[in-house]
């Protein structure tokens, strides 16, 4: 199993920055699957390599509906900002 986390790990390191990033953005630049990046990066964040935030991201609700919008969340990932103070 240590393999196959390095081996993911070199994939999604480069792909990683300062700027926060969905997890459908990294898996389209990997060609991945969204659900198999959202997976490895969510065992990175546990090993204190990236850090989550959940953002809404508004969704348009076609016309006749009745209703003005929903928002869904999103999960975004950066890389561990060097420097920070550790919260816990």
């Amino acid at each position: 199993m240590a393999s196959d986390e390095e081996s993911w790990d070199d994939r999604l390191r480069p792909l990683l920055t300062d700027a926060w990033q969905s997890a459908d953005a990294i898996a389209a630049r990997l060609g991945a699957k969204q659900f198999t990046v959202l997976a490895r990066l969510k065992d990175m964040m546990r090993r204190n390599l990236v850090e989550r935030r959940i953002v809404k991201k508004p969704v348009a609700v076609p016309p006749g509906k009745g209703r003005v919008g929903k928002a869904l969340q999103q999960a975004e990932f950066r890389r561990v900002q060097l420097g920070r103070a550790d919260p816990g």
